[in-house]
């Protein structure tokens, strides 16, 4: 059995948008992530806690351009978190693109994302 609920990765989701105007938003990182936590996004490294994930999301964002996530997150009945996410957005250079994917998170006792993947695939726009 699956549902659909708000959950800390919904928050995380939430959160990102505004990176790229208000980069201050990343301190926040830490009531989404636990400290040891791991990060694996698509042909990245995996990058291992807080610190390092804060600074990695940095770094991904500082040339990003302008962008909207739209997704639907299931728990899944072992209690990871399966989300199926479209992100558009325009580049610093004005062209528009689009990419389609799936987060899988695990969480901690706490609340906290433990680790994280996302692969993703751009789309024609």
């Amino acid at each position: 059995m699956t549902h659909t609920t708000e959950t800390v990765v919904d928050r995380y989701i939430t959160l990102i948008d505004p990176v790229v105007d208000e980069p201050a938003v990343l301190e926040e990182l830490g009531s989404f992530f636990a400290a040891d936590a791991i990060v694996q996004l698509e042909d990245f490294e995996p990058v291992t806690s807080l610190p390092a994930i804060t600074e990695f999301y940095r770094r991904f964002y500082s040339n990003a351009g302008e962008g909207k996530h739209f997704w639907n997150t299931t728990v899944l009945d072992d209690e990871g978190l399966d989300v199926r996410f479209l992100v558009a957005g325009r580049t610093p250079d004005g062209q528009l693109t689009a990419r389609s994917g799936i987060e899988q998170a695990t969480v901690n006792a706490d609340g906290l994302i433990t680790y994280l993947t996302a692969e993703a695939v751009a789309l024609d726009v």
